[in-house]
């Protein structure tokens, strides 16, 4: 039976689903569902919470990766796999299903939730699908990815606690725009390895454009000036301490993308797979802590 049971988890539609590496995204709808419950008090039940994370990042995200990679085909590393499996024919059904259970999890959630999710499907779609491939345009695609799984993304949390209800004020501007510019920042960091499949079909993402070393400047630009609006942000709760550190590490990211950028050897692709897995892992895990942080503060 755990034989059985260890072969269905390592199947190759399940390993596509990339779900570790999903866990990654959840400080982005965390940050909404955080700023939703500090603005608007508003109380929120677990099982709510629950669905809408699940719907969002294991049959959206996970739904979504699965569909990129019937596209993309990558031999080589992708977002959390060294070795990702050989696409067949069933995956592409199989991603479309995924993701028609997490639309079902969205409708539960509410017709409000249904409706952003519906929207960061439609971008996922778009990023992806050869007939619209926004991924083989830099800017194309690092709009998709800072607006749709940054703002957005922000926008979902918020929406599973609040509904739209003072989702469009000053603050949350400025929130969706630091989401966007950290997701930006951190997509170029997933990108940096990929810089030969990605070229060889004919997608410019930006380290393909310019380098990966100089994008990586480029996205360590990115972080502090998230950072600081994000370090504002936070102050009011947690103080001027804590506000502090969320500007040190943002500094202390942007400094190790700089040492990265220094020795960048293209030839190693494992290696430079490593490097990007440890930056995104140590990056959400801080954010999570903050956010975890935060959260607490409020009930206090």
């Amino acid at each position: 039976m755990a034989r059985a049971l260890r072969r269905a988890v390592r199947h190759p539609w399940l390993r596509h689903l990339r779900l570790a590496f999903n866990l990654i995204l959840t400080p982005i709808w965390g940050f909404g569902v955080v700023a939703a419950l500090r603005e608007t008090g508003v109380s929120v039940e677990a099982g709510r919470l629950l669905a809408a994370w699940a719907s969002l990042h294991v049959f959206l995200y996970g739904g979504t990766t699965a569909f990129n990679s019937v596209y993309d085909r990558d031999e080589g590393p992708v977002g959390g796999m060294l070795h990702p499996p050989a696409v067949d024919g069933g995956l592409l059904p199989f991603s479309l299903a995924v993701q028609a259970i997490g639309a079902a999890f969205a409708a539960w959630v509410g017709a409000t939730f249904l409706a952003f999710w519906g929207a960061l499907f439609a971008v996922f779609t778009a990023y992806s699908h050869p007939a619209v491939r926004l991924k083989r345009d830099p800017r194309l695609a690092m709009a998709a990815i800072a607006l749709g799984q940054g703002a957005l993304g922000f926008a979902l949390g918020w929406v599973t606690v609040a509904g739209t209800a003072d989702l469009a004020t000053p603050w949350n501007a400025a929130r969706m725009a630091v989401t966007a510019l950290l997701v930006a920042g951190l997509y170029v960091v997933t990108q940096a390895y990929q810089v030969r499949e990605d070229a060889a079909r004919g997608d410019r993402t930006l380290p393909v454009r310019w380098g990966a070393p100089r994008a990586l400047r480029a996205a360590a630009g990115l972080l502090p000036a998230g950072a600081l609006v994000l370090a504002a942000d936070v102050a009011r709760d947690l103080g001027v301490g804590v506000a502090a550190a969320v500007v040190a590490g943002a500094l202390g990211l942007a400094a190790a993308l700089h040492r990265w950028a220094a020795r960048f050897d293209p030839g190693d692709v494992a290696g430079n797979f490593r490097v990007a897995m440890r930056l995104a892992v140590g990056a959400s895990a801080a954010a999570t802590a903050l956010l975890a942080a935060w959260a607490l503060a409020l009930r206090a």
